[in-house]
């Protein structure tokens, strides 16, 4: 038998294989990218309702959109590359927006190979949304000091990858930070006086200024003058400095909720001009994640009714009940639940490796209360806080994941090894390296953060055992060389918890990481881990 990831609204099988030997018409641009054959079998396209294929011998009949049906036969393909079923494949999808948000800014940009590898994941797993968080590495061309330095794409490299998206059925959209988080663009000397703040690396926009607005603008019309795609994500979360700096001093009354809704409907108005349509986080809109008192305060942003010309992006990374994310959903109200998408997360930064437990928690009550609500869409998120240490070939089986508890049977763990050719025992270690116990612990003992290194005896015995556990299930097994960087890690933060720690061993292990950064992403930002490798190093060494 087959397995179609997620899992069809229908599938009729015969039983019987036809002999393949290749397409006649299959898309050049997929049929590269995949290694399909050319041959004798021809592709037929029908007008009808809903989204299938039906194979009979020599011949597959598509409809509805194509992209999904020319990635079912891709699956199929992969499963057996000589023969295709006899078969009646429907699918209908919950959500009409499946997309995946990927964080380049806070530490290596993926390089062109990265991205089309991750570009043809979401092909085949029926996603149909990619954005790229920039922050301050989109190629301003009327600012050019914005991003030097730190791996900014270039318009060719965007081009490209916007291309090849567009080839694969996925539109790649550009995800910005126009409130705050702006501290990459606001510490440099030119614009440090639109800084909120008088220290810039605090990264707010000063929206008191009307020359700081103007610049915000000015940014945000280059890339809509760039990028085709529909939609485009213009930020606005834990803008918490907001009203508190400059903005306060100029007349002692705090207006940051006002300033808030004044720019994002400048925003949202500059964004419709392009005939595109806004997405934005939507944390500040209820005062989420701030004290009840500061909550109150932000919560009133809600009465508004320009929230409505947006889609919401509803984030919440914790491992919490459905119920919890029911809430969440509530909590903006009937009005708000129809342009809303959720936003679960990978769990994947400040780690090594993500924490699995925890994103596939929160990944499957997020989605679920969405599908009870009625939500139309989820983006779900990997971040690289504190330098993105966690490699980017380790969230695969998390797309698996998110698509599978999203569109499927939930059973994320066969799709994701038919899908990838790696056996169940791989899995496991992928799986056993993913425990939050792990995951959490690997990066404070490497670096010998204090909280870590002075955790009480009983802890550290508890954690060295659960060490040698994910350390026992991986003996033997033949690992692809990013996971026998997590099995050496491991190794090393368990020497770090016996006090035999060397320095030698971390000099050695950050000379392994480095091959595997510069194999998948640009060089820069990589300083910034190697650095902390040998203070590490140099720590031990010194017995500090």
């Amino acid at each position: 038998m087959f397995k179609i990831v997620p899992k069809p609204k229908k599938l009729d099988f015969t039983g019987k294989w036809f002999d393949f030997d290749g397409f006649l018409n299959f898309p050049a641009s997929i049929s590269r990218e995949f290694s399909i054959p050319k041959g004798s079998w021809k592709i037929e396209i029908l007008e009808r309702p809903g989204t299938g294929i039906s194979i009979e011998d020599k011949k597959v009949k598509v409809w509805g959109n194509v992209n999904i049906a020319y990635a079912t036969l891709v699956q199929l393909l992969i499963q057996r590359k000589d023969a295709l079923p006899e078969v009646t494949i429907e699918e209908e999808f919950k959500f009409s927006f499946r997309g995946y948000h990927l964080d380049i800014a806070r530490g290596g940009v993926p390089n062109l190979s990265t991205f089309k590898s991750l570009l043809r994941w979401l092909f085949l797993l029926k996603y149909n949304y990619f954005a790229i968080y920039f922050e301050d590495l989109f190629p301003w061309e009327k600012h050019p000091k914005i991003g030097a330095g730190r791996g900014r794409l270039t318009k060719e490299e965007l081009k490209e990858i916007i291309e090849y998206g567009k080839n694969l059925g996925i539109e790649v959209f550009p995800s910005l930070e126009l409130t705050g988080h702006m501290e990459n663009i606001l510490s440099i000397p030119e614009y440090s006086k639109y800084s909120e703040w008088y220290l810039p690396r605090e990264g707010c926009l000063d929206l008191s200024n009307e020359e700081a607005k103007r610049f915000a603008y000015e940014l945000l019309e280059e890339v809509l003058e760039f990028f085709p795609s529909k939609y485009v994500h213009i930020g606005g979360d834990e803008t918490w400095a907001l009203g508190r700096g400059k903005s306060l001093e100029k007349n002692w009354v705090f207006e940051g909720p006002k300033l808030y809704e004044e720019h994002h409907k400048n925003m949202i108005d500059i964004v419709e001009k392009y005939r595109k349509i806004p997405i934005m986080w939507a944390d500040m809109l209820t005062g989420m994640f701030l004290r009840p008192d500061e909550k109150e305060v932000w919560g009133k942003l809600l009465r508004s009714d320009i929230w409505q010309r947006a889609i919401l992006a509803n984030w919440d990374y914790a491992p919490m009940p459905k119920e919890h994310f029911i809430n969440r959903i509530e909590s903006f109200g009937d009005k708000y639940q129809s342009n809303q998408i959720v936003c679960p997360g990978f769990s994947n930064w400040n780690r090594f490796y993500p924490d699995f437990e925890a994103a596939i928690e929160n990944i499957k009550n997020f989605i679920d209360a969405a599908k009870a609500k009625g939500i139309q869409g989820f983006l779900v998120t990997a971040w690289g806080d504190d330098g993105q240490e966690c490699l980017f070939s380790f969230l695969y089986p998390l797309l698996v994941a998110t698509i599978e508890l999203a569109e499927g049977d939930g059973d994320w763990e066969k799709s994701y090894i038919i899908l990838s050719g790696e056996s169940q025992e791989l899995l496991n270690v992928r799986k056993v390296f993913g425990i939050s116990k792990i995951a959490n612990n690997i990066k404070g003992l490497l670096y010998g953060n204090k909280e870590v290194v002075q955790m009480g005896t009983s802890e550290r015995q508890g954690l060295k055992r659960c060490f040698e556990e994910a350390l026992q299930k991986a003996m033997g097994a033949n690992l692809p060389e990013d996971l026998a960087f997590i099995r050496q890690a491991i190794r090393v933060a368990m020497k770090r918890l016996e006090n035999t720690i060397a320095a030698a061993d971390l000099i050695e292990l950050g000379n392994y990481y480095c091959r595997l950064w510069i194999s998948e992403r640009k060089k820069e930002g990589l300083e910034r881990i190697i650095e902390r490798f040998w203070a590490a190093a140099g720590r031990v060494e010194l017995k500090l």
